[in-house]
């Protein structure tokens, strides 16, 4: 393991320019009423409105007292999954039409007398991109565009981001799910888009700048931390480096695609170990805002050479290519075939959103013969709003002939950042390291007899890195009866009319399906020899809250060669609860404790399961009092 001291720490000559924590745009309470009138909220303020047709309202608020005129923008036009092509204002949601970008909406604000300006909409879950556009004489505005400057969320300094120099800002706001938007893909998009409730579990964002791999200085890369991040902890964090695409820059995963936030809610749920988020601009030709402006060779070097280097000196992150991933959207994504033919052994997780890699049969066997039996991962999707994935999936089987991990997914959106967090929410949870390392069951082996309604309690441990949760999904295969079953807990069930000659139960992660461990049950017919259960209390009575010592003794009616001794399991109800005891020798002894009974008479009843030599039984025996 390499060193954890210096090399992680920021050297001296990088200054950190912003750092603060995430959260803007949640949900906030109804403001103070202060002489009869509210004070005005500066920014997006959403709050529950039942009278919406999401279940939410947002109020956006720009105090500019020059502006002659301002209009809110952004990506906050409806698409419909149904058609693709009919654009639908917020006020027209209905299930099944997302927020997509490609159509910038516009909508007059109104002014009050102090200089505010504002205006209202309906705006469905999720994190949603907006901005404004100003008309302000005195700073020389002419339909500018800016991003709100009441956001919370951290920027690069000043005015050299390509986004400011391109006119191109973008912010988010954060909607929660109402019950009445009725769609699952909602639900899930507020689930990590919103940011975590609890602040002490968010990361940080700061920027940082840097010299390109073309000696140009005044670039900055974002970096996102996550919650308690530990400069000196022992494992290096895992690091995942993000591209923007053509006209974006660093600025693009960390807030209109919601990055922060995702791994925020996604490390929380222990669906994912912390992970350490890189962002770099791209562009490297001074002043041009063009498509000539960023260059995918330029981009791959600068990458692997400048910034993998500067990170992993100044921060505790992997520099094994099993604990680096990268992804890109659009242009980013398109980069990312050069890394990965260029570089074919310096990452080993790829995600390709909205813009796939251009790779030839050749580049494809040169990439396998590189990377040889190491794990690889790609992972390729898009907007249903972009076209189908007829070219992601014949990049997917190319990858897969080769004998490495590939899939492909869409999500309801179009090209635009949003898009691009949806798309970045199932890379990171279902394709990137989960953190789980294995899972054992115990029991690994068990016997039971045909016949009998038997339980039996199993428990699995998963080996997981820090942070990562431990649950696991239990599953039984093979049963011919539906009333045999296991528990969201581990306890299987079988049911008496179970014919099945054995049944396979299984312990999967919930956060890694591919880790999960079985173990086997084997049910065997009992035989017909009959046997006699005899089983005495001790004492006949306790005071309530006292336990009872239940001796068990199972021998069979006759002399059998075959089982001189009766094996097998008894069943003790006692107060409503069963306890599954094996024999020993034929005997066994059960503490049957009294907590929570009321006093009185109450029954005891065992059952014999039975063996492959003598028949189950059953019966009523002691009643035992409770004074």
């Amino acid at each position: 393991m390499r060193e954890t001291t210096g090399r992680r720490r920021l050297r001296l000559a990088i200054s950190i320019l912003a750092f603060t924590a995430l959260g803007a745009g949640v949900v906030v309470p109804a403001p103070a009423v202060a002489a009869g009138r509210p004070p005005i909220v500066q920014g997006a303020t959403v709050k529950a409105d039942r009278h919406s047709p999401t279940g939410y309202t947002v109020t956006f608020t720009y105090r500019n007292p020059h502006a002659t005129q301002v209009r809110l923008a952004g990506d906050l036009t409806l698409l419909d999954v149904g058609t693709g092509t009919t654009r639908y204002q917020p006020e027209e949601w209905q299930p099944g039409r997302y927020h997509a970008g490609g159509t910038e909406f516009l909508r007059d604000m109104t002014r009050d007398p102090k200089g505010n300006w504002s205006v209202s909409l309906p705006l469905h879950a999720g994190g949603l991109s907006y901005w404004y556009r100003v008309w302000d004489p005195t700073q020389g505005w002419e339909n500018k565009r800016i991003w709100d400057p009441a956001s919370t969320n951290p920027r690069p300094p000043g005015e050299s981001s390509f986004r400011v120099r391109n006119n191109d800002v973008l912010d988010a706001v954060s909607v929660p799910y109402a019950k009445k938007q009725n769609d699952p893909v909602l639900k899930a998009r507020a689930d990590y888009e919103v940011p975590v409730a609890d602040r002490a579990k968010r990361g940080t964002v700061r920027y940082v700048p840097y010299t390109t791999i073309l000696g140009d200085s005044g670039h900055y890369l974002g970096v996102y931390l996550p919650a308690n991040y530990d400069a000196n902890r022992a494992e290096p964090y895992k690091v995942a480096y993000l591209a923007h695409g053509i006209f974006g820059d660093e600025t693009d995963f960390m807030i209109p695609a919601n990055v922060p936030n995702i791994l925020d809610n996604m490390t929380a749920k222990g669906e994912i170990e912390p992970t350490v988020v890189v962002t770099m601009g791209n562009h490297f030709t001074g002043t041009s805002l063009g498509f000539a402006s960023y260059n995918q060779t330029n981009a791959a070097n600068n990458l692997v050479q400048t910034i993998l280097p500067l990170i992993e000196r100044s921060y505790n992150v992997s520099t094994e290519r099993s604990g680096r991933a990268y992804a890109g959207f659009s242009y980013g994504g398109m980069t990312g075939g050069v890394v990965i033919k260029n570089y074919p052994t310096t990452f080993a997780y790829y995600g390709h959103f909205s813009g796939n890699p251009s790779l030839t049969t050749q580049d494809y066997d040169t990439i396998a013969h590189a990377v040889g039996d190491e794990q690889l991962s790609v992972f390729l999707g898009n907007g249903v709003f972009e076209g189908n994935l007829n070219a992601q999936n014949a990049i997917a089987d190319n990858f897969r002939a080769r004998g490495y991990a590939a899939a492909t997914t869409q999500v309801p959106g179009a090209h635009d950042g949003m898009t691009a967090g949806q798309l970045f929410t199932i890379f990171a949870r279902d394709h990137l390291w989960s953190g789980v390392d294995s899972v054992s069951v115990t029991p690994a082996t068990v016997n039971l007899t045909k016949g009998w309604n038997w339980t039996r309690q199993f428990s699995a441990e998963v080996t997981t890195n820090e942070g990562v949760s431990p649950a696991v999904t239990w599953s039984v295969q093979g049963e011919t009866s539906a009333g045999t079953t296991i528990s969201a807990d581990g306890l299987l069930s079988v049911d008496a009319a179970e014919t099945a000659p054995s049944l396979t139960v299984v312990a999967t992660s919930v956060v890694d399906s591919t880790k999960s461990r079985s173990a086997l049950v084997t049910l065997t017919p009992p035989g017909t020899a009959r046997v006699e259960v005899k089983a005495k209390a001790t004492p006949a009575s306790v005071v309530r809250g006292g336990t009872f010592t239940l001796a068990v003794d199972v021998r069979a009616q006759s002399a059998h060669r075959e089982a001189p001794q009766v094996t097998g399991e008894v069943a003790v109800t006692f107060g409503g609860a069963t306890q599954v005891v094996p024999l020993r020798g034929g005997a066994a002894v059960v503490k049957l404790p009294t907590d929570g009974l009321s006093a009185g008479v109450h029954p005891v009843r065992v059952a014999y399961s039975g063996d492959p030599v003598h028949a189950p039984t059953s019966a009523a025996h002691q009643q035992l009092r409770i004074r």
